[in-house]
């Protein structure tokens, strides 16, 4: 009986200690399970967070180019305009971007690369960083408060020789200089730079000055079509010689140079060229009839307009180059703009009357430089 009794509570302690085992096993899984738990949220908040502050710092480089444009375009407090090259940087001090922004590749066309960087730190433990670059193009933008409001304006230099008469006002963005006898029958002249002649000229600030948006004047060029009998727009893919006398309407754009040796008349027209405009002289004779045009644009270059013979009639003649002076000018409603101007009235004579509507114009095709965005993509 004894001996029964002994082996009952050995069954019972055995079934103790295997209780004991048991629970200890089945502890340290629940301890290993929530630990790996633990780690495994650990790890995922972890990764959340750095892919939050990853897509932050992808924002901050975005941003970044987008306020390096404005910075470019728009900005009083940049001084260098639309040249300046270099970093822009924004931000707080664990959330912030930094644009390096190249000078520019002359082209053509004109380029310049934005490479951002967008940063976010994360509590001194990780970093993020998001790359973004971007291309941008010298564009056009059109700006309603940019008119003609001159007889004569330069972008640059303006050199008056001989006798000259002018109706309206002229101004120099930089030096004017006075070597001639030049009539005002109205209107005042102006430099921001210096001047030889005080009597003449006197201070004023820098003018805004129309640029062209050549691919706009392009396009209508390739819309060719007939109207009472006249062939309206054209495309010339290279260099134009007129030598035979002939009437042009609408517009014309020429992809090179242009010499013009004949009577040609501009009847609602004009002569867009990437290259350069040269009236011969002798031979050649320009008539600008666009007195009932909207647009009053007649001769524009892109490089320098010489003119040797005669031009006369309404309408604008500019270029973003320089104009040469040497036969004879006599615009009757209109107005000539340049980057630099040689007006040699001693050879020939030069009448500049400005019309007056022309302040009222926003001229189609023409505004402020920008740079606009042609790619984007994430380095």
């Amino acid at each position: 009986m004894k001996r029964k009794n002994n082996k009952m509570k050995d069954l019972l302690s055995n079934q103790k200690g295997a209780a004991l085992v048991t629970v200890l096993i089945f502890t340290f899984l629940m301890i290993t399970f929530v630990v790996s738990l633990m780690a495994m949220t650990s790890n995922d908040i972890k990764l959340s967070s750095m892919q939050r502050d990853s897509t932050k710092a992808f924002y901050q480089a975005d941003g970044g180019i987008e306020k390096a444009i404005w910075y470019l375009n728009s900005s009083e407090d940049n001084p260098d305009g639309l040249n300046f090259y270099g970093h822009y940087q924004g931000g707080s001090a664990t959330e912030f971007f930094d644009v390096a922004i190249s000078e520019i590749d002359p082209g053509p066309p004109e380029i310049k690369t934005l490479t951002s960087t967008g940063t976010m730190e994360g509590g001194g433990k990780y970093v993020q960083d998001r790359v973004v670059e971007v291309k941008l193009k010298k564009g056009i933008k059109r700006s309603p408060n940019l008119h003609y409001d001159y007889a004569v304006l330069t972008d640059g230099d303006m050199t008056l020789n001989g006798g000259i008469t002018l109706h309206g006002n002229i101004h120099s963005n930089s030096d004017l200089i006075n070597n001639g006898t030049i009539n005002m029958e109205y209107g005042s002249a102006t430099a921001t730079g210096e001047t030889n002649d005080s009597d003449l000229c006197d201070y004023a600030p820098d003018q805004e000055f129309p640029h062209i948006y050549w691919d706009y004047y392009g396009d209508i060029s390739k819309t060719e079509e007939s109207i009472d009998g006249h062939t309206y727009n054209s495309y010339y893919p290279g260099d134009v010689t007129f030598s035979s006398p002939d009437t042009l309407y609408g517009v014309h754009f020429i992809d090179g140079n242009v010499t013009i040796r004949t009577d040609l008349i501009l009847h609602d027209a004009v002569i867009l060229a990437t290259g350069y405009i040269w009236v011969k002289g002798g031979i050649g004779n320009v008539t600008l009839d666009n007195g009932d045009n909207p647009n009053p644009l007649s001769l524009v270059a892109k490089d320098y307009i010489r003119v040797d013979g005669n031009v006369h009639g309404e309408g604008i003649i500019q270029t973003e180059s320089e104009f040469e002076l040497n036969g004879n000018v006599n615009i009757q409603k209109g107005a000539i703009y340049a980057d630099d101007g040689v007006f040699n009235g001693g050879g020939g004579s030069m009448n500049v009357y400005y019309d007056t509507d022309y302040t009222d114009i926003v001229v189609p095709g023409t505004g402020i430089p920008v740079w606009v965005k042609i790619s984007w993509r994430e380095l």
